[in-house]
């Protein structure tokens, strides 16, 4: 396979040659095997890849750097681990060993099909992520709608993440609005003729996204920032172009040379292979958005128990006791939502449960998430719209509760909606 480029026979400068070389090797290294590794099933393929290169960079942290407990965590949430910075950091001495490697050996007048190709690698990468995220907030899958546990948290207890999701989370629309935004970047990535305006879209959009992420300590530091700097590797060669238009009016065309085949069997291949991997990717997302929203089987749930309760009465083995600020015992709330119940005391943290709801014997069934074994049966009368009166056996205990429910849309953040016209700001 064959592929016109341009400056095919131009002879580059050593520091040219080194900078473009350290940049394709870095760049590839970084990327490679996402985002191929994320369709299911192909993961198993690219695994004779990934699981030596975990044991090296492993060797690399416990030996070489002295990190003695250095493991990788499989699931955390997070990309910035200690594992993510030392794999980093053996990525970029590998590309600058690399890099003295081939500029030793190698005889190439230029590297141009080398920067060609990791340039289209880098225009799928980024394109593809980003329609990903793009998709999954239209789906709740990233920004979800403010939970009732965190309507009842003071922004004092909230962490900077955790005020930054409930900032995008609120806004369906604004929400939208980001993600369609990420989508069409990563569209116009796929596709040669509008790869440039893809890229500088890119660019601002993960330049805001990783502000952000720097701004309120979310832990995806590493990865947006490397997405923004595969937006400015993707438009790099035409920097100059866009520097002369935009501050020197000056009229020009930026055109990006297509890949020429010279036998039909290669092009055939080349359509077949984008259109396989499109397809392959589509279907992770739509895996993904699946999984994001399935509900588990075993929730058995009425949606019109959300809210939060605050416990008016609660009788203890007979015994009424009172909301004292140093009762440790008492509870003093009750938070349940989608399956999950978060019983808080007077004093102390909360403590988390699943719960189901059967609406025809009216009883709650609470099970602990520490214990399994641990289930508590509680019945429950409805006295009004808002208020339960709950018994049953907790623990050791007989309780008896007077539960007053407030529901998501009666907190003031839910129950101010859009107005055209303010005389005054409403800024509480």
């Amino acid at each position: 396979m064959s592929a016109r480029v341009s400056s095919e026979n131009q002879e580059w400068s050593f520091s040219r040659k080194a900078i473009t070389v350290f940049t394709i090797c870095y760049a590839f290294l970084y990327m490679f095997p996402r985002p191929f590794n994320e369709i299911p099933g192909v993961d198993v393929v690219f695994s004779v890849y990934t699981k030596p290169l975990e044991i090296v960079v492993l060797w690399f942290g416990k030996t070489v750097l002295g990190l003695t407990t250095l493991e990788k965590i499989a699931v955390t949430g997070s990309g910035d681990t200690t594992f993510d910075y030392v794999n980093l950091l053996f990525v970029f001495l590998i590309s600058i060993v690399l890099t003295i490697v081939i500029l030793l050996v190698s005889k190439k007048k230029n590297f141009q099909s080398w920067f060609h190709v990791t340039w289209v690698y880098a225009r799928y990468y980024v394109g593809l992520f980003l329609i990903l995220y793009g998709i999954i907030k239209f789906f709740n899958g990233q920004f979800q709608p403010t939970h009732i546990t965190r309507l009842e948290q003071t922004y004092g207890e909230s962490s900077p993440m955790g005020l930054l999701w409930t900032f995008m989370g609120h806004s369906k629309a604004y929400t939208f609005f980001g993600g369609f935004i990420e989508f069409v970047a990563g569209v116009l990535l796929l596709f040669r003729r509008t790869t440039i305006v893809g890229a500088l879209m890119a660019f601002g959009v993960m330049l805001n996204v990783a502000a952000m992420n720097y701004c309120y300590d979310v832990p995806v530091k590493l990865f947006s920032s490397h997405l923004v700097l595969l937006s400015i590797f993707i438009v790099s060669p035409y920097l100059g172009s866009l520097y002369r238009f935009f501050f020197k009016q000056e009229s020009l065309q930026l055109k990006i040379e297509p890949l020429v085949f010279k036998d039909k069997w290669q092009r055939v291949t080349h359509k077949i292979s984008k259109i396989g991997l499109l397809v392959l990717c589509s279907l992770a997302i739509v895996m993904m958005i699946i999984q994001v929203n399935a509900i588990p089987e075993n929730v058995v749930y009425a949606e019109s128990f959300n809210g939060s309760y605050e416990v008016k009465m609660f009788v203890k083995n007979g015994d009424t006791i009172p909301p004292l600020e140093t009762d440790t015992l008492r509870w003093n709330k009750v938070l349940m939502e989608d399956g999950n119940i978060v019983i808080k005391k007077v004093k102390g943290r909360g403590h988390y449960y699943a719960v189901k709801t059967d609406t025809i014997t009216n009883q709650f069934t609470v099970t602990s998430y520490k214990d399994s074994t641990k289930i508590f049966n509680l019945g429950y009368k409805r006295l009004s719209k808002t208020e339960l009166l709950v018994k049953g056996r907790w623990e050791s205990d007989t309780l008896e509760l007077l539960w007053q429910q407030r529901k998501k849309e009666d907190y003031e953040l839910n129950k101010r909606g859009f107005h055209w016209i303010n005389e005054y700001p409403f800024n509480r």
